[in-house]
C-alpha cells in the first residue's frame, strides 16, 4: 500500500505521526499529555483550522466534547466558524430512531438536521458545493458491519465529487487496535460491511479515513483533527480520565455490549435474541429453544477470556421482532479478561454448535450473514463446508494481511 497525498493539520502531539521509537528510547514525561476529542483539541485551539470556513457537520448524540457539550453547540458558537447544517447518520441526531428518518432541526442552536439515512444515506454533493469543508464527528465502535463505516466512505466519496475536504474530528477506537476477522475483496455495495476491512479493524476514524482516502478513492482529501493523549492499545474507558461511554446506536446503551458486539452482532441473521428489547442489548444471545447450558459450556471450552452466565429474559418491543414477549433461555457474556477474549469466536464456535445441537431448529439468512461477515466463510462452516480451525486461520491471515498494509495510515503509535 502507498499512501496517497493527504493533507492533515498541525493539531497534533510531536511525535505521533509515523512510527516510534521504542519504549527504552522514549523520555519519561512528568506531565502526560491529557486525552482529548478531536473536538476538544480543535476547541482549545480556538478552532483554528476552521476560522471563517462554512461548514456542515456529521454527527449525533454521541458526539460530544468535555463535560458532555455537543460538537454542534461548540462549533455553532465559537463565533469563528460558519456551520450551516448538519448531517445525522443512522439512528437519527439522538442516535435513538430506527428506520428511515426525515429532516428535522435541532432544537438548542435552530440548525437545520438533514437525515443521511433517509436521503440515499450519503450527501449530494451537490449540496457541498457551497461549503468549505464537510466535518465528520461520529463515535463508531471498531466492527465493519455497523454501518457509520460505509457512511464515513460515502461522505468521503460526496466530497471528492464536489471537491471539498473532508475534515476528521478523531475520536478513539472503542475496542482499541487489535485487528480479528475475515478480510473482504472489495468495496460491496451494501450498506451493512461496504468497505473491505476486517470485522475488528482496530483504527480510528481518522485513521481510516486516511486508508480510504489512500486506497479507495484516490483524490480525496482528508483533514484529520488528532486525539491528544490516545493510548491506541486501550479500550475506549482505559483512556486516560476514563471517558463515559455515549451510546452510537439504541442498542449499544453499554460498554459490556460493545466489547462482545463484533461477536453476537453476528447472530442477528439467526433466528436468535441477541438481547434487543432487554436491559442488555448484545450482552446475550437466547431463544425458547435454546440448549444455554450446552452453549455456555461450548464457548467456556473454546472462548477464553468471559464469563458465561444462563439466563432467563423476555423481550419487550425489540426492535428486530424477535421472540416479542417470549420468554427465552440463553447465555450472558461479560468479558473478564479483554487481552484473551476474542469476541469473533462467539460467532464461531456458536454457530458450530447449534449447527449440531439445533440443527433441525436453526434457521440463517445466509445472504443476510454473508453481507455481514464479508464473505461466505461462516455460511460454509454453517453448511458443513469448512471447519473451524480452517476458518479460524483463514480468517487470521486475512487480518495479519490488513495489520500490515494499514501501517502506513497509522497516526498514534502501537509501541508506546
Amino acid at each position: 500500500m502507498k499512501p496517497a497525498h493527504l493533507l492533515l493539520t498541525a493539531l497534533f502531539v510531536t511525535g505521533c505521526l509515523g512510527g516510534g521509537s521504542s519504549e527504552a528510547d522514549q523520555p519519561v514525561e512528568d506531565h502526560p499529555i491529557p486525552f482529548g476529542m478531536g473536538i476538544d483539541v480543535l476547541a482549545e485551539d480556538d478552532f483554528g483550522t476552521l476560522t471563517g470556513r462554512r461548514i456542515a457537520l456529521v454527527c449525533n448524540a454521541a458526539s460530544v466534547g468535555r463535560g458532555g457539550v455537543p460538537s454542534w453547540e461548540l462549533l455553532n458558537r465559537s463565533g469563528n466558524v460558519e456551520l450551516a447544517w448538519l448531517y445525522a447518520p443512522e439512528h437519527g441526531l439522538g442516535a435513538d430512531s430506527f428506520g428511515g428518518l426525515g429532516d428535522s432541526v435541532e432544537g438548542v442552536t435552530g440548525l437545520p438536521v438533514r437525515s443521511l439515512y433517509g436521503r440515499g444515506r450519503a450527501p449530494d454533493p451537490a449540496e457541498l458545493d457551497g461549503l468549505d469543508a464537510l466535518v465528520y464527528d461520529l463515535t463508531d465502535v471498531g466492527v465493519r458491519f455497523f454501518t457509520y463505516t460505509s457512511t464515513l466512505y460515502l461522505c468521503l466519496e460526496a466530497c471528492r465529487e464536489a471537491g471539498v475536504p473532508l475534515v476528521v474530528l478523531d475520536r478513539p477506537c472503542p475496542l482499541g487496535a487489535r485487528i480479528s476477522g475475515p478480510l473482504p475483496d472489495g468495496v460491496s455495495s451494501s450498506f451493512v460491511g461496504k468497505l473491505p476491512i476486517p470485522i475488528r479493524y482496530g483504527l480510528t476514524p481518522g485513521e481510516l479515513a486516511l486508508m480510504i482516502a489512500g486506497e479507495l478513492l484516490p483524490g480525496a482529501e482528508v483533514e484529520i483533527v488528532q486525539l491528544t493523549g490516545y493510548n491506541p492499545l486501550g479500550y475506549f474507558d482505559e483512556q486516560a480520565g476514563e471517558p463515559n461511554w455515549r451510546p452510537p446506536s439504541p442498542n449499544l446503551i453499554r460498554f459490556e455490549g460493545a466489547l462482545v458486539y463484533p461477536g453476537v452482532g453476528l447472530f442477528e441473521p439467526a433466528n436468535l435474541s441477541v438481547g434487543r428489547g432487554t436491559q442488555k442489548p448484545f450482552e446475550r444471545v437466547g431463544a425458547p429453544w435454546l440448549d444455554a447450558d450446552g452453549l455456555a459450556l461450548y464457548w467456556e471450552v473454546h472462548c477464553p477470556g468471559a464469563a458465561y452466565t444462563v439466563v432467563e429474559f423476555t423481550p419487550r418491543m425489540p426492535s428486530d421482532g424477535r421472540y416479542d414477549g417470549e420468554p427465552c433461555r440463553g447465555v450472558e457474556i461479560l468479558v473478564t479478561d479483554r487481552r484473551l477474549f476474542d469476541p469473533l469466536l462467539l460467532a464461531v464456535y456458536g454457530y458450530d454448535f447449534l449447527t449440531i445441537r439445533h440443527a433441525g431448529t436453526l434457521s440463517v439468512d445466509v445472504r443476510y450473514l454473508q453481507r455481514m461477515v464479508g464473505d461466505d466463510s461462516l455460511s460454509r462452516l454453517i453448511a458443513g463446508g469448512i471447519g473451524v480451525e480452517e476458518l479460524i486461520a483463514l480468517w487470521g491471515a486475512g487480518a495479519d494481511d490488513f495489520a500490515e498494509n494499514v501501517e502506513p495510515y497509522r497516526l498514534y503509535p502501537l509501541d508506546r
